[in-house]
C-alpha cells in the first residue's frame, strides 16, 4: 500500500485524486470488519472513503447538509484500492445475506476510479463472514418441477443432439440457475417453490425474492418474408396447426409455413433469473 499523494485540485480534474494510504485502509478494513449490520457497513465504507478525502481539503463527512451532498463524481481513487474496498465490504455483507444490495448501492455512492500500475493490490481480507451452514428448502412442487427441468433437458438432448446449441444453451442456463441456489451469499436459508411450467420462485432469508424462468422459444416460420407464429402448443394438429402473425400488421405469407422447430418437439429455451 502506498503513502504517496497523486494530483489533487482542479489541476487534475478532481476535488481529491489520490491513493488512501496504508493508516486509512487498515483502520477502513478494521471497521468494515466489525460493522453490526448491513445498512451501518454501507455507511462505514462511504463515510471511510470521503472522510479520507475530504481531509485534504480541511473539511469533514458532517460539515455536509442534505443540500450539499458529496458527488463522487468530484473525487478518485486507483482502481485497484476501490476493488479491494468493495470486495472486503461485500464479504462483510454475506453475514447478512445482502452482498447484491451493498455491491449495487457501493456502485452508486464509491468515488470514480483512476488506473496506477504503481498502486499495489492492497490486501484487505478480513475473515470469511458467509454463514457456516445453509438451508436450502423446496416446496414439493418445486421438487417435482425440477424433475420436470431435467426431464426436458433429457428431450432436448434426444431431439437435438447432446452436441447441439439448442441442448447446450438450455442446459447451461439450467446450471447456472442451480448453483445460484446454493449460494451462501444470499443468508443462511433460501426457499423454493413452483411458479409455472419448469419456473421457480426463490426466496431468501434477507427477504430477496426472484424468479427463475424459462424462456421457451416461439415456433415461427422460417420464411424471412413471413411473419407467422404458431404457440407452443397450438389449437390445431401438428398437422394442422394455427398460424397467425407475430404482431399486429405482420405480414403473413399464404404458403406451406415451416417452423423453427417441429411440432410434437420439445421447446427450446433457457432459463434466466429476474427480480
Amino acid at each position: 500500500m502506498s503513502d504517496t499523494t497523486a494530483a489533487t485540485g482542479p489541476s487534475s480534474g478532481y476535488r481529491v485524486r489520490r491513493p488512501l494510504t496504508t493508516t486509512e485502509l487498515t483502520a477502513l478494513r478494521d471497521r468494515i470488519d466489525t460493522a453490526p449490520t448491513v445498512q451501518d457497513l454501507l455507511v462505514t465504507v462511504v463515510v471511510g472513503v470521503f472522510g479520507a478525502l475530504l481531509d485534504d481539503l480541511g473539511e469533514t463527512v458532517t460539515d455536509r447538509s442534505p443540500d450539499d451532498r458529496v458527488d463522487p463524481r468530484q473525487y478518485a481513487i486507483p482502481q485497484t484500492q476501490w476493488q479491494a474496498i468493495t470486495a472486503a465490504a461485500t464479504n462483510r455483507a454475506n453475514a447478512f445475506g445482502d452482498a447484491v444490495t451493498l455491491a449495487l448501492e457501493l456502485t452508486n455512492l464509491m468515488p470514480a476510479v483512476y488506473d496506477d500500475p504503481a498502486i499495489p493490490v492492497p490486501d484487505l481480507t478480513g475473515r470469511d463472514h458467509r454463514p457456516d451452514q445453509y438451508r436450502l428448502e423446496f416446496s414439493r412442487d418445486a421438487g417435482d418441477e425440477i424433475a420436470a427441468c431435467e426431464a426436458h433437458l433429457t428431450a432436448l438432448a434426444g431431439q437435438y443432439g447432446t452436441g447441439s446449441a439448442t441442448y447446450r444453451m438450455a442446459l447451461d442456463s439450467w446450471h447456472r440457475q442451480l448453483a445460484g441456489l446454493f449460494s451462501t451469499r444470499l443468508g443462511a436459508a433460501t426457499t423454493v417453490h413452483r411458479d409455472g411450467l419448469l419456473s421457480f420462485t426463490v426466496v431468501t432469508e434477507p427477504g430477496l425474492v426472484y424468479g427463475v424462468i424459462f424462456h421457451g422459444q416461439q415456433r415461427r416460420c422460417t420464411s424471412g418474408d413471413c411473419h407467422a407464429v404458431a404457440d407452443a402448443t397450438p389449437p390445431g394438429s401438428a398437422e394442422h396447426p394455427t398460424w397467425r402473425p407475430a404482431h399486429t400488421g405482420a405480414a403473413v405469407l399464404d404458403h406451406e409455413h415451416i417452423p423453427t422447430y417441429p411440432f410434437g418437439a420439445p421447446q427450446p429455451g433457457t432459463w434466466t433469473s429476474h427480480s
